[in-house]
């Protein structure tokens, strides 16, 4: 059980980081970049006007609502003269021998624009002088459908936002790992140096002072996962909205973010254990190589990830049920086919187990190696810690 005192240096942990008026600022001076940047794209947005083209007489081309294409009278060096002079148009084409020239003033982004149309005109052209119809031409240019049918009724999709809820799962975890791993390094090795945890050795254990700090800042971890989601769909409703389409949220799984959290949190806790024991061992995080071991924490996103296509294979089975990767691994694979009720059950009850001995194991190194000053220990000293039963 978590003691009083756990809890104490728990609270202290998290309110240490947490700052929240200062990252009320933060997300407000993010939501303006945001707004900036899409009222920027807005009125920037080239492709809602029209645009004036001047060709030549006997070139036959249909208008299109963002291209007038219009046939002066006078002579292509007029026109060039006419165009540097007034706003008559925006562009002179002028055929050649191998091609077409376009004769604007300056690079527009729409002038990607008027060269898909003309191309698509040439094409047109090609394929008169071919003898295609119309229909003809559409069925040539008109790519073949490919329909994969899945005959397991479990898998939901490749393709579909069960995918990007599973992705979006593995960044937010790296989030609020990267989280963790900032704050325990600064926060351990810190104390370390300035000789502050073994003056409350009176008052409190060391296993009660790492389960507080482990389970601080897996607060504050979760915390940076739940914020970073909530702007993530901002994000998302901004852009539709941008885009004049309705927000359509009914891709959430709610049951998938359910059992996210619990498994978020265990997986967190378990990588934030595992740093607290590393960063103890560090006597100068600024000339060690210790502090490079509590990146592996990383690697259960990383596997994941490699086989996120397959998430009904031997490889993410195996990592959805092994403890130190099934925090990862499991709320992807419920992300993207229908698992049994007693598969995450299971999943969470092992996860569990390795989080217990995981903060054992902490507190036995996190006991020694906050006591050694001067000299780091080796790696064949932390094993030996780590199986000590000493850990009070």
């Amino acid at each position: 059980m978590i003691s009083r005192q756990s809890l104490i240096v728990a609270k202290w942990e998290f309110l240490r980081f947490f700052k929240w008026k200062q990252q009320l600022i933060s997300y407000l001076l993010m939501l303006a970049v945001m707004g900036a940047v899409a009222l920027w794209s807005y009125f920037t947005d080239e492709s809602r006007q029209q645009y004036r083209i001047a060709v030549p007489a006997g070139f036959t081309i249909d208008n299109t609502e963002q291209f007038q294409f219009q046939r002066p009278s006078i002579s292509f060096d007029a026109q060039l003269a006419q165009m540097q002079t007034d706003d008559s148009w925006h562009a002179v084409l002028a055929e050649q021998q191998d091609g077409i020239a376009i004769h604007t003033l300056t690079g527009k982004k729409w002038l990607t624009q008027l060269e898909q149309v003309l191309q698509q005109h040439y094409r047109k052209l090609a394929a008169s002088d071919m003898g295609l119809d119309q229909a003809q031409l559409a069925r040539l240019e008109q790519p073949v459908t490919i329909n994969t049918q899945y005959l397991d009724q479990s898998y939901k999709g490749k393709d579909t936002p069960e995918k990007m809820i599973a992705l979006g799962v593995l960044v937010l975890l790296f989030i609020g790992l990267s989280t963790a791993f900032g704050q325990v390094l600064i926060s351990v090795t810190g104390e370390k140096q300035q000789r502050v945890t073994e003056q409350l050795y009176a008052i409190l254990t060391p296993q009660q002072w790492m389960d507080g700090k482990v389970l601080g800042h897996s607060f504050s971890a979760l915390k940076a996962m739940v914020t970073s989601g909530l702007v993530m769909l901002l994000v998302f409703t901004v852009v539709s909205l941008f885009a004049q389409k309705g927000v359509d949220l009914s891709w959430i799984n709610l049951g998938v973010v359910l059992w996210l959290i619990p498994f978020a949190l265990l997986g967190v806790v378990l990588c934030a254990a595992f740093m607290g024991a590393v960063a103890a061992s560090i006597d100068d995080p600024n000339t060690s190589g210790k502090g490079a071991v509590m990146m592996i924490t990383w690697l259960p996103m990383v596997f994941t990830f490699l086989v996120i296509d397959s998430p009904s294979g031997w490889a993410m089975t195996l990592l959805s049920f092994f403890p130190l990767t099934s925090f990862a691994a499991m709320p992807v694979k419920m992300a993207m086919v229908e698992v049994a009720f007693w598969q995450p059950l299971v999943s969470l009850v092992l996860l569990l187990t390795m989080v217990w001995w995981m903060r054992r194991l902490a507190g036995r190194v996190f006991l020694r190696g906050m006591q050694m000053y001067g000299k780091e220990p080796s790696w064949a000293d932390i094993v030996r810690w780590s199986i000590s039963t000493k850990a009070d």
